[in-house]
């Protein structure tokens, strides 16, 4: 068992080659400086790699494992040369919106049969009847991306940044996959936000979405929602980067400008009021507010993601 923590983003078309030769650069300085170490140790290192991954996701007709806060998959690996399986259960889940965080569980399989035995007993669901429940698995939807990924070394962690294009498919229906994930491999959260700050510049979106949430979004095709927010005496950042967060996504599926601004204002007010923010990053955002004139181009802009970076460093700071 592992515990998984990452920050999840969408990203541009446009922004990839930028993203891409920036994280390229940064391994070949990484590589340099290990090589002048020890070349042995750089040629171990493997900074850089690409996959094709083809998942299926499984549950029961009444979701059992979905209810039960878990999340099955098998995935299909083929990095060119060698293919090779594996099983993945994921389970209690622990997110504040962008930063996802839980216990997984990954397992090499002969083939692509989910085989639930091959899972420790205490991944599952307890008093779990697994012999029933692998009778009433069935395979719900799949997800079939290429994935590059980059090791960079960033102060004291090793963080995984993930590059994933391609599609989530249901029901005769597909949606894209381009995304951009941060994995702490070795080190703190707080690492992980700075590092993210870094590529905040490649106009990157702070997204609270799993694959697996969308892929159960496209099975049962569900509208996005929109999320309400209590004002309060006392500022709730958890709570209020949530609704910033879920508003946002909902105003870029629908393309609502207007609501977009009221969620906005919103947000602006909360932390104005609470004097949360004197850094120049906030007035810089407040200042951009002005001018919005495209809920894209504003949620991907460098300053609106790196205010709610800086959030989720003021949420975590005592975990960090």
């Amino acid at each position: 068992m592992s515990n998984e923590i990452e920050l999840k983003f969408e990203i541009n078309t446009s922004d990839i080659v930028s993203l891409k030769y920036y994280l390229d650069q940064w391994i070949d300085c990484d590589e340099a400086e290990f090589s002048a170490i020890s070349p042995t140790l750089s040629s171990a290192k493997h900074s850089f790699t690409k996959l094709n991954l083809i998942n299926t996701y499984y549950d029961t007709s009444d979701y059992y494992l979905r209810n039960h806060g878990c999340g099955l998959r098998v995935r299909k690996c083929d990095d060119g040369l060698i293919k090779f399986f594996e099983i993945t259960l994921k389970r209690d889940k622990k997110s504040t919106p962008g930063l996802h965080e839980r216990a997984e569980f990954n397992v090499d399989l002969p083939d692509s049969v989910p085989d639930l035995t091959a899972l420790p007993c205490h991944a599952l669901p307890n008093d779990c009847d697994v012999a029933q429940l692998q009778r009433n698995l069935q395979p719900l939807f799949t997800t079939n991306f290429e994935r590059q990924a980059w090791l960079i070394s960033f102060a004291s962690s090793e963080i995984e940044v993930a590059l994933d294009q391609g599609q989530i498919s249901s029901n005769n229906q597909s949606i894209p996959i381009k995304e951009v994930e941060l994995e702490i491999k070795q080190g703190n959260k707080y690492d992980l936000f700075n590092f993210a700050i870094e590529l905040s510049r490649f106009n990157l979106h702070l997204f609270s979405q799993s694959k697996a949430f969308r892929g159960y979004r496209l099975l049962n095709n569900l509208a996005p929602k929109k999320c309400a927010y209590t004002l309060l005496s006392q500022c709730d950042l958890p709570k209020l980067l949530e609704f910033w967060q879920q508003n946002e996504e909902y105003a870029l599926e629908m393309d609502d400008l207007s609501y977009y601004k009221q969620t906005l204002n919103q947000v602006n007010d909360q932390l104005t009021n609470k004097l949360l923010f004197k850094d120049p990053e906030f007035a810089q955002w407040q200042a951009a507010l002005l001018i919005i004139n495209s809920v894209k181009e504003f949620a991907f802009s460098e300053i609106n993601t790196k205010l709610k970076l800086m959030l989720l460093v003021e949420m975590n700071k005592n975990n960090i």
